[in-house]
């Protein structure tokens, strides 16, 4: 433009009302498209002029008509452009702007439309014969009325205010119309622009030269908003402090409860005397029989007794250190164990025990937990296999019951263990005979 003082600026969601004289922002081409194209409908609520305000988004759509060099569909484009002339309308109507004034500006809106339309590649099939300036207003061009509706206007500047700066914005956003073809047509339009930017400014009056004319208020509020601490992040804190305190009290209480159970088990109830019963018979081998290849072996420990029978797994070979996870080479082994005891009707009670080294985890708070993990690890193992698993239990008992004093690592080996025990339903003696005898 010649004059730096008549421009227009794309502000925050919008446009700012023009500034004669008053800030100097860089030069830019003459009734050329903004380098910016504004986004619709971000500022429609926003400003002083509820004609300019209500006709935002299709102001906004000026320029970005302009620089489409290629659209697939121009009928539905029109189209569009034919609703969104009738919610202006509407949005004037109820922001109460004279009737006259919303006529004046749909004239001035259609004509600016249609000039961007057809000067693209792919506007002139659709807008030669059907513009929006023929659809509202039954004219083909309106280039040269909208200079005549400017000067009208301007005569009475102070009434028309609000239309004025709406022609004002056409102009800036490219609008050329008769000037185009005329002998230093650009230079006459720009002389008018910044005529018509001088007499908005005379009416209106200096505009803050701001971009917020309360952007140190804001400020302020947004520098105390930094030490207000949000609340997701008081929720996590007192979560994280209440998980510190769980964790640091199950500790604790891990440690009193091996104590406890240590004193439970060191109570010894007297036992009664029963009469004297006749020797029992020396028991048939149920288990120990089956399993020869992995007592052999070493994997697997049987004993025989006259009412259970006891399979012992040494906890070192079966578990890695410190985990309830079965190691591969015991599951043909547990299998195995599983097969035998399909042989022999009964209960069977898997029972898990540690050394006396304290375990205290995230995971296990306490040598019993531990324990009972394991013992419950065993025990699914034997499930799989098993005809009726209804059978199993499985229980945890720490460092209780130890076969060896915890003196030495190769005693604690050896209580670091897992029992399958077996109480056989009664008759069931001939049973596992039988089943021992079928195995050989």
């Amino acid at each position: 433009m010649n004059s730096s003082s008549d421009s227009i600026s794309p502000g925050a969601g919008g446009f700012v009302p023009p500034n004669p004289g008053g800030m100097h922002p860089a030069a830019t081409g003459a009734a050329g498209p903004t380098a910016t194209q504004p986004r619709p409908g971000r500022w429609a609520a926003s400003g002083t002029n509820p004609l300019v305000a209500a006709a935002n988004p299709l102001l906004n759509l000026v320029p970005q008509i302009r620089s489409t060099v290629h659209h697939p569909n121009p009928a539905w484009l029109r189209e569009h452009l034919v609703v969104e002339i009738r919610q202006f309308e509407a949005r004037a109507q109820e922001a109460g702007v004279p009737s006259e004034a919303i006529i004046g500006a749909r004239y001035c809106l259609c004509t600016a439309l249609d000039e961007a339309a057809a000067l693209t590649p792919w506007g002139g099939s659709v807008w030669s014969s059907h513009s929006l300036l023929v659809s509202f207003h039954n004219e083909t061009w309106g280039g040269e009325k909208f200079f005549h509706l400017l000067e009208r206007l301007s005569q009475q500047p102070r009434q028309h205010l609000d239309l004025l700066e709406l022609l004002y914005f056409c102009l800036a956003l490219g609008f050329e119309g008769r000037y185009r073809v005329l002998d230093n047509g650009h230079a006459q339009l720009d002389a008018l622009r910044h005529q018509l930017a001088l007499t908005i400014r005379s009416v209106r009056g200096e505009f803050e030269p701001a971009l917020s004319p309360h952007w140190r208020d804001v400020v302020t509020r947004d520098v105390a908003r930094r030490f207000v601490v949000p609340l997701w992040v008081c929720v996590a804190l007192a979560l994280l402090i209440g998980f510190g305190v769980f964790v640091g009290l199950r500790i604790a209480l891990a440690g009193h409860s091996d104590r406890l159970f240590a004193s439970i088990d060191a109570l010894h109830v007297p036992k009664l005397q029963p009469a004297q019963a006749p020797p029992r018979p020396a028991p048939a081998p149920r288990i120990a029989k089956f399993l020869e290849p992995e007592i052999a072996a070493g994997l697997v420990s049987v004993r025989d007794d006259a009412d259970r029978s006891v399979i012992v797994l040494r906890g070192d070979g079966l578990f890695k250190s410190g985990s309830t996870s079965v190691i591969d080479r015991y599951a043909p082994v547990l299998a195995r164990v599983a097969d035998a005891l399909n042989k022999v009707p009964g209960n069977v009670r898997v029972t898990g025990y540690t050394d006396d080294t304290p375990v205290h985890t995230a995971r296990f708070a306490s040598n019993w937990d531990l324990s009972r993990e394991r013992a419950e690890a065993v025990r699914g193992m034997i499930a799989a296999r098993l005809d009726h698993p209804e059978r199993l239990a499985a229980e945890g008992r720490g460092t209780l019951d130890p076969v060896a004093p915890n003196d030495s690592p190769a005693n604690r080996a050896l209580n670091r263990r897992v029992e399958i025990t077996l109480l056989p339903a009664p008759g069931s003696a001939a049973v596992g005979a039988s089943a021992t005898q079928g195995a050989n």
